[in-house]
């Protein structure tokens, strides 16, 4: 019957007709029970990625993600805001998204990272929290104790989404983009009522923002600037979608509102190699004043607009400003995470 049922929803896909979001979530469910042949996933991912993907399907697919993954021990009491993007613009800039995080849990904001080892930048979340000595191998109980003390977690998909391993070979074959690159940003594992999620392609804004409120997500900002970032870029204006709850609106960030007083630098943000991105995170980190430290305000800008703690994303990027300047982030990594290994070589 199983069988029968895959192979029917695969002939829908084929035929590019939508999936319902019960049959989307019902067939990645059986991808991540181990129940359907590599030739038949790669049959349905191309199918797919041919037809294009709905936002019931997306939801579906998502849905899916959040029940197989491992489950928190614990509910919270808390709110929280996740920041993770989709990576895959192709620009090599340092780890904004995790430097955003560290801004927001130095001001008190509870965030739940999600993410990944790179996928176009030359260094991922995981790969530059390794760097500093964030354990993310830790029992899950462990990391959600420190959560609750420090205010940051951060969740390695890997480690949390385990079923996702009989997906892995079939992805890494095809190499071509899936609705699996879309939804990773969306299924953590803890479900935030609060995301700021940069994308590769304008097209995804408003499908995505839809998912997510389809989701039950409070608020949240969907981006992609015009110079090809799926962040907030101080370079070029940044079309986004805001979703307050309620509705959705298409809106235009212009960086020249900041009033930066100086013509932005790209090679403050953009490295030609992992040394150079970790220099680049580095120096902002440390509090260094520049093109580096505005494209993590203005990221963590826009999610302390989301979270209700700035009434506009300039005003928030001036908290987070603040913040980075006065070395509060520093302190917070260094002191509250206990990751002395931080900015090697800078005296505390």
């Amino acid at each position: 019957m199983t069988e029968s049922k895959l192979r029917d929803i695969l002939q829908k896909a084929i035929s590019s007709q939508n999936l319902s979001r019960e049959e989307a979530e019902f067939f990645l469910t059986e991808v991540m029970l181990g129940k359907v042949s590599e030739v038949l996933l790669a049959s349905f991912l191309t199918a797919l990625k041919q037809k294009g993907e709905t936002e019931e399907e997306l939801t579906g697919f998502v849905s899916a993600m959040r029940k197989n993954a491992e489950k928190p021990s614990r509910s919270y009491s808390y709110e929280f805001i996740d920041t993770c993007g989709t990576g895959g613009d192709g620009k090599g800039s340092f780890n904004i998204s995790t430097l955003s995080a560290f801004t927001l849990a130095s001001l008190g904001v509870k965030v739940a990272k999600h993410g990944n080892r790179s996928v176009s930048s030359l260094s991922g979340s995981s790969d530059i929290l390794t760097q500093i000595g964030y354990k993310f191998d830790r029992p899950k109980t462990e990391m959600e104790e420190e959560f609750d003390k420090t205010g940051f977690i951060f969740l390695f998909a890997p480690h949390w989404h385990p079923s996702m391993k009989y997906a892995g070979p079939v992805r890494k074959e095809l190499g071509f983009r899936t609705f699996f690159n879309l939804i990773g940003p969306l299924s953590n594992p803890l479900s935030p009522a609060y995301q700021v999620v940069g994308v590769y392609d304008k097209a995804l804004l408003k499908v995505l923002s839809q998912v997510l409120s389809l989701l039950g997500t409070k608020r949240c900002i969907i981006c992609h600037s015009r110079d090809g970032l799926d962040e907030f870029s101080i370079f070029q204006p940044t079309d986004y979608v805001y979703f307050d709850g309620k509705t959705s609106r298409e809106l235009v960030f212009e960086p020249k509102t900041l009033s930066l007083g100086r013509e932005p630098n790209p090679k403050e943000v953009f490295a030609g190699s992992q040394e150079e991105s970790s220099r680049l995170f580095y120096d902002v980190l440390s509090g260094k004043d520049g093109s580096g430290a505005d494209m993590v305000a203005l990221n963590a800008g826009a999610a302390l607009f989301v979270v209700g703690k700035a009434d506009s994303i300039e005003s928030g990027f001036s908290l987070a400003k603040s913040a980075l300047l006065e070395k509060k982030v520093l302190k917070f990594v260094r002191e509250t995470l206990n990751l002395s290994s931080a900015v090697p070589g800078l005296d505390k």
